[in-house]
């Protein structure tokens, strides 16, 4: 598993929870880097800081 965020899996629908949204991870195996990408959240996530 490559996303930090994904909870627990769901044999009944074959998906990771997220933990950040609460719903199912959008991808079948979670991919924190796509998300991010994609839809702006996650541990990847560019929310403008700096270090």
């Amino acid at each position: 598993m490559v996303c930090a965020s994904a909870g627990k899996y769901d044999t009944d629908t074959g998906r990771y929870s997220c933990q950040i949204t609460g719903d199912d991870c959008m991808f079948m195996r979670p991919d924190s880097k796509a998300c991010a990408e994609m839809f702006g959240e996650g541990p990847d996530a560019d929310h403008g800081e700096e270090e």
